[in-house]
């Protein structure tokens, strides 16, 4: 008997092990053979495209800004990785959400009513980089609310300019992560809590536009628990990305939006476009009719939908496999049943093999 209660005493202990592993990813800006793993946003790997843009202001294209982001946790921290594109990288200004950088909400509790979001920022450059009249507007993981008097250091995050834009890295300790009537966060298998990711793009001297990932896309996820998506930690310290708010019940149209393409990396991403292009569309503004030019690089499925920006599937334009070459196709200002839609911005987007991108319209009508 008493070898019985021992074995399984062990086997508890391995269990435990197993679930609740240390990771210890170092934060060196380099991605993590964990990080290879994951596949998408059932295990914590998201795509954040430009067409994900919120009311700040939709990004040109991809190139312009998007992101491919990794996450992990195990008992004492929140990891997460990030490769941005973006082609041009700036800090400029005084305050900090006005400059290139990645903004995470949270909502430590989302079945407590209390409306309080706990917040974090990491800019993309640091104090070397920039001049000194604007070090006001670098954070690195300064955040509101925080749960303890602890505060994050330098080995807590990691950041440097890419060919392509560039990596952030960083960890937060869960003990961090709370308000003062909600949090902090319990890292264990199970736990879920409401979460919004937005990376800022500054091309000029400002904000001109971000993206995001929660459930409605728009910059009030600082302020509304109610627009975050929700985040689930799952077993193997890997975790699950929904588009979907607790406490409304209120889902995102599209969360395919989010799923990770074939590229596996901003770096993979820029070789594909060399063999690929989505060109803007002519004339823009337009009505009633608009030429889209694009490019194919490979033998591939090439699909070309028009999407509102809500993320939802207006009208299929190309969706086909198609050699490679040069092609043309037309948008009549219509939906999928033929009725004229209203004028307002549109998203053309392209999606064949590895290459994904996005392009904005304006219909008048």
């Amino acid at each position: 008997m008493n070898r019985i209660l021992l074995l399984v005493t062990l086997l508890t202990v391995v269990l435990c092990i197993t679930s609740f592993a240390q990771l210890n990813i170092a934060i060196d800006g380099q991605k993590d053979d964990f990080y290879k793993t994951l596949t998408g946003p059932d295990d914590g790997h998201l795509w954040i495209p430009s067409a994900a843009g919120n009311d700040n202001g939709i990004p040109d294209d991809d190139w312009d800004l998007s992101a491919y982001l990794w996450s992990a946790w195990d008992e004492t921290y929140f990891y997460v990785y990030e490769e941005v594109s973006d082609e041009r990288v700036n800090q400029n200004n005084a305050t900090n959400w006005q400059n290139d950088c990645l903004e995470i909400k949270i909502d430590p509790d989302p079945y407590n009513a209390d409306g309080t979001v706990w917040a974090t920022r990491l800019t993309a450059l640091d104090s070397a980089d920039v001049p000194e009249n604007v070090w006001n507007g670098i954070d690195n993981l300064f955040a509101e609310a925080w749960a303890t008097t602890e505060r994050a250091t330098r080995a807590d995050y990691f950041k440097a300019e890419t060919d392509s834009g560039y990596v952030l890295e960083l960890r937060l300790k869960w003990d961090w992560i709370g308000t003062t009537l909600k949090g902090p966060v319990v890292p264990e298998a199970g736990t879920d809590f409401g979460l919004a990711y937005m990376n800022h793009d500054n091309d000029d001297a400002a904000r001109e536009g971000s993206i995001e990932w929660a459930t409605v896309l728009v910059d009030a996820v600082w302020n509304n628990c109610g627009n975050h998506g929700t985040v689930i930690l799952l077993e193997g310290n890997k975790l699950q990305y929904l588009a979907e708010n607790i406490r409304t019940g209120e889902a995102y149209p599209n969360p395919e939006l989010w799923i990770p393409p074939g590229a596996s990396s901003v770096s993979d991403r820029v070789a594909v476009a060399r063999d690929y292009a989505l060109h803007q569309n002519y004339p823009n503004p337009f009505n009633p009719a608009t030429t889209i030019d694009y490019h194919v690089g490979l033998d591939a499925h090439v699909q070309i939908g028009v999407y509102n920006l809500r993320g939802q599937l207006i009208d299929m334009l190309v969706d086909r496999q198609q050699p490679p070459g040069t092609y043309s196709t037309q948008w009549r200002g219509i939906d999928l049943n033929g009725n004229d839609v209203p004028s307002g911005v549109y998203l053309v987007r392209m999606v064949s093999g590895p290459f994904e991108r996005t392009r904005k319209m304006t219909l008048v009508r």
